[in-house]
């Protein structure tokens, strides 16, 4: 989906408008260009991640990082590492990757893409964080693939995961005044 089209649709919904559908099933990655597209966005949530992992380090301010800090950033470091040649085979392998039958429309699995990058710089829990790119280094797998039942698991699995981080990140609920 175009930016400008995206624009459209967030203005119509700023509007109280009602968007426009979405693009039918089969325009789910059915082009190299969206799969690319893809690439694009699993690339900056790895972004992401690595600005997350410096920022916590800067946090210290030069002090030592405790050591299950520092495995965890081992983690998501070698995650980004990983999530970044997985985007890049994407690009290496775009037109192979198409997925007509998948289901889904394009702009869902970038929106989903784009959400875990923000969520991924507000995390508060850190096994989130963790687990979230877990579930984007699958999704870039799965699209990897081509198959539709791998890509439609990593796109349920990558949803819950986004939803548990919603959850998780909320912010307490008031005390009522009994």
């Amino acid at each position: 989906m175009a930016n400008d089209d995206k624009l459209k649709q967030d203005g119509a919904k700023q509007d109280g408008a009602k968007a426009p559908p979405p693009p039918s099933p089969a325009e789910a990655m059915s082009t190299a260009h969206e799969v690319e597209e893809l690439a694009d966005k699993l690339s900056e949530c790895a972004d992401s991640i690595h600005q997350r992992v410096m920022r916590d380090i800067r946090r210290h301010q030069g002090q030592d990082v405790p050591e299950p800090e520092q495995m965890a950033a081992r983690a998501l470091l070698n995650a980004e590492m990983e999530l970044r040649q997985r985007a890049n085979r994407l690009y290496a392998e775009a037109a192979a990757c198409i997925v007509s039958s998948l289901g889904q429309p394009q702009a869902h699995l970038i929106q989903l893409t784009v959400d875990a990058a923000d969520k991924i710089k507000r995390i508060t829990r850190i096994g989130d964080g963790i687990t979230l790119v877990a579930r984007l280094l699958g999704l870039a797998a799965a699209a990897s693939t081509g198959q539709v039942v791998p890509i439609l698991a990593a796109v349920d699995g990558l949803k819950t995961q986004l939803d548990i981080v919603a959850i998780d990140n909320a912010p307490p609920l008031p005390a009522s005044s009994a």
